[in-house]
């Protein structure tokens, strides 16, 4: 089985064996990107990132386990023997920081040499020096996991996250978030190279913590929607751990986003759901085909008329959506078309503008 290892990136590779003065330096801007690093500083750092980058590319497979947490960790997964995996994917989950950024590209560029499929992603905030940054990254890491991991594991990865590196501001979201997506935690056993592996474990939420996302269900997807929503009394029912305020906005928290990512199926499975959006209308037509629809589609189409109200309010058209208009005039009334799904004969919704306002007229296979 194929594996899709994410390795959580810290700086182990620039602390390891630095002198004191180094050490002081690199803690003291941790947190800090290019433009907010003086000359001098940055002058120092890559000095001693190129060290780093000369001692690595020199290094064999266990002097790299040496050098660096994060390839102690993916060496330990595969006993030292990295080379006969060439089909696995590797991404490294690295801080959106100066160094985060050179850490991260330098050990892509020793596991590619190991033979190793590699590619870097960050988020923007994604760093400690302001906790609602660092909170908004956050939520942009659960929707990705949300968006991406489940098509590998469709297609046969076997998802693995490994924690060896990192900072523990992001390892206590990535534990949480293993547990949901990931088929096997690993961690390299304090300072040795035996591996620690935590199996899958069934995660499930509270009936409460469900019954939260059902009674304010508009609130929710107008949320989901958008990157905030103004703050309404209707909030003041709503734990706070939910949402983040930001003066007279809220947006979602970290723990509010991955409840939602992970409770919206059951509802969105129910039953065609209301239009979140004032400028989207359902006709009775649309709403019979909607009707005959089973559970897993229902969840897809409610998904899409999300992306329909991100779109009518930013203009955002997702790839999965494509809205766009109809050639010629295949269908009456109907002037534009949307992809519902891309299997199971590739369904489309149909629709017109009304002024403004977006009327869904139809749901079917598609006319191409």
């Amino acid at each position: 089985m194929r594996t899709l290892m994410i390795s959580t990136c810290g700086t182990s590779l620039l602390t390891n064996n630095a002198d004191a003065a180094t050490r002081s330096l690199l803690n003291q801007v941790a947190n800090r990107t290019l433009a907010s690093v003086s000359g001098e500083e940055l002058e120092r750092l890559t000095s001693r990132i190129a060290e780093c980058r000369e001692r690595l590319a020199a290094a064999d497979l266990l002097q790299g386990r040496a050098l660096s947490a994060e390839l102690n960790g993916v060496f330990g997964y595969y006993d030292d023997r990295p080379l006969g995996h060439p089909a696995d994917r590797h991404v490294l989950l690295h801080t959106d920081t100066l160094l985060g950024e050179e850490t991260a590209g330098l050990l892509h560029g020793c596991l590619i040499r190991f033979g190793l499929s590699t590619t870097l992603q960050t988020f923007p905030g994604l760093r400690t020096d302001t906790l609602l940054n660092f909170q908004e990254s956050v939520v942009s890491l659960i929707g990705w996991c949300q968006e991406e991991l489940p098509g590998y594991r469709a297609s046969g990865f076997r998802i693995v996250f490994n924690l060896t590196g990192g900072f523990k501001s992001i390892q206590g979201w990535m534990q949480t978030l293993g547990m949901i997506h990931a088929d096997e935690i690993v961690y390299i056993f304090e300072s040795a190279n035996e591996l620690l592996r935590i199996p899958r474990l069934p995660v499930a939420f509270e009936v409460g913590t469900k019954q939260v996302l059902r009674n304010h269900l508009p609130f929710f997807r107008r949320l989901a929607t958008s990157h905030a929503v103004p703050w309404s009394a209707e909030l003041r029912d709503i734990p706070e751990a939910f949402f983040v305020r930001m003066d007279d906005e809220v947006g979602f928290s970290p723990w509010g986003k991955l409840v939602w990512e992970q409770g919206r199926a059951d509802l969105y499975g129910e039953q065609l759901l209301d239009p979140p959006s004032r400028r989207l209308r359902f006709s009775d037509r649309f709403r019979r085909a909607a009707a005959a629809l089973a559970h897993d589609r229902l969840v897809i189409l409610n998904e899409r008329i999300d992306d329909l109200t991100r779109y009518l309010a930013t203009g955002e058209n997702l790839r999965r959506l494509d809205f766009k208009p109809l050639r010629g005039n295949p269908l009456p009334n109907s002037t534009h078309e949307f992809d519902a799904w891309a299997d199971q004969a590739a369904w489309r919704g149909f629709a017109h503008f009304d002024g403004n306002v977006l009327v869904l007229d139809d749901l079917g296979v598609g006319l191409h």
